[in-house]
């Protein structure tokens, strides 16, 4: 029988130098969130934990990936961040926003110049402003029927656009599109060839860096299709880099040109990848199967949720020949499928995936990619649910609703040292033992966080809404 070949970083099928060891160059480490040699998280709200602190005072979703010593991570809206993996130090900052990026005219740049001046002078305006105006979007989503909370946050955003309108006309040029206060414009994970790094941004810009900072080429694709911000990270798979704003879309490393494109409906997590005898597969969690050197679109389940048609966020996990993916909404639907890879390239173009079997879930989102270990597949929903279940039959083998767990789980699982690690958007951390009961090892509290830590050894980096972290396991 021919083995399908999986790869755990995908970056390192892109063309150029390879990463170096303990790199991490990609969203989850190349989608499935592994780190077998790295130790698992101790204690990290204890100060002997702490190797650095760094202040982020402008937010960002992304998780930082780690190349050669130094982190990249993002800024809203649109600023990659070079950061030193041992200290922390800011090295370089370098924005890909489309009015940085754009051809423009002397003058035209000029203009922009003064625009910006202008904006930068109002800062000490528009940053209490947006602040408030987050703190009430916020406080929106636990009293969704509070009339004097929408008629303030009414009030700020009038506020913030009176302000920014100031600015002049070729700022308006370049408005930004409509998005979600949560999920805003960087929470796309860069990706690496060890070489270069590859970032966008919600604004529909595509960008390619050095490591020192230098802006290779950059490209304006189309904006989200959708007013909820993207986060379909950047991926580097069989010499192609996949990006996805509306449509999936392939763009050549070496000079951003675009080879093909494919539409798609409303999605938010990165697709998988896998090979089979040589050619590149990607498998989304909505269960499309699309060719790598193409960009055709195979027989696909093309699973619909009808209450919310949008609710498809996470990464499919790759085990062998298997892919599993789940997904849901809250009081409607849970899901979760067990696909499986034909021998040929033959059967896969002609038939697709095959379905092993299929597990209702409990009702909710699934922000969290599951994750497969030593026969066991794990699940986490958004409002703390964590599901077991056989991996080779689906049947559930236990289902604990987290205690103290009353935020959104939008981190995912990842599997460190052979440990489970989790945890909820206020910042609370879950150590969990593997196995057919639950059982907690360790918890501990790191502040408001959206992002996934990476691992590099006995290290650790998080970033976190407020701070980027270096932990000592």
């Amino acid at each position: 029988m021919k083995k399908a070949i999986f790869l755990l970083l995908a970056a390192l099928a892109a063309p150029g130098i390879p990463a170096a060891r303990g790199d991490v160059t990609s969203w989850r480490n190349g989608g499935n969130g592994v780190y077998p040699d790295a130790a698992p998280p101790a204690g990290w709200d204890a100060p002997a934990h702490v190797l650095w602190k760094v202040p982020t005072p402008v937010r960002g979703n992304a998780a930082p990936i780690l190349v050669k010593g130094r982190l990249f991570y993002s800024e809203e809206p649109a600023v990659l961040v070079c950061a030193d993996a041992k200290t922390g130090e800011t090295l370089w900052k370098a924005s890909h926003a489309p009015e940085d990026v754009a051809d423009l005219s002397p003058d035209e740049r000029k203009e922009l110049a003064r625009a910006k001046a202008a904006m930068k002078t109002m800062k000490t305006e528009l940053d209490p402003l947006k602040r408030s105006a987050y703190r009430v979007q916020r406080r929106l989503r636990r009293d969704k029927s509070n009339p004097e909370l929408r008629k303030e946050a009414r009030e700020l955003q009038k506020k913030i656009r009176a302000i920014e309108a100031k600015g002049g006309t070729i700022l308006q040029r370049f408005k930004k599109p409509k998005t979600h206060d949560t999920n805003g414009y960087a929470s796309y994970t860069a990706c690496s060839d060890g070489e270069a790094v590859y970032t966008c941004n919600g604004t529909g810009v595509v960008a390619k860096f050095s490591l020192e900072g230098k802006l290779l080429w950059s490209r304006k694709l189309e904006e989200p299709d959708h007013g909820w911000g993207g986060s379909v990270s950047p991926t580097l798979v069989g010499g192609k880099l996949i990006v996805k704003f509306a449509d999936y879309t392939a763009l050549d490393p070496g000079t951003g040109e675009e080879l093909w494109r494919t539409p798609s409906p409303v999605n938010f997590g990165v697709p998988a990848s896998f090979q089979l005898d040589g050619r590149w597969f990607l498998y989304t969690c909505r269960g499309e199967l699309f060719r790598v050197s193409d960009g055709k679109k195979l027989p696909s389940q093309d699973w619909v949720i009808k209450e919310m048609p949008v609710a498809f966020f996470n990464t499919p996990f790759v085990d062998g020949n298997r892919i599993y993916v789940a997904h849901g909404f809250q009081g409607f639907q849970g899901d979760i499928y067990c696909m499986e890879m034909p021998e040929t390239v033959a059967e896969l173009e002609k038939n697709g995936l095959r379905k092993v079997w299929y597990t209702e879930l409990y009702h909710d989102r699934y922000y969290a990619t599951p994750v497969v270990h030593e026969g066991l597949v794990y699940t986490f929903s958004m409002r703390g649910s964590f599901q077991v279940l056989e991996a080779s039959n689906g049947k559930i083998v236990y289902q604990e609703k987290i205690p103290g767990i009353t935020g959104r789980t939008f981190p995912g699982i990842l599997l460190v040292g052979g440990k489970l690690v989790t945890g909820q958007e206020s910042g609370t951390v879950l150590v969990i033992e593997p196995g057919r009961e639950y059982r907690e090892i360790a918890r501990f509290e790191v502040g408001e966080c959206r992002s996934n830590p990476i691992f590099d050894g006995k290290t650790a980096y998080l970033r976190t809404i407020e701070n980027l972290y270096a932990f000592k396991n």
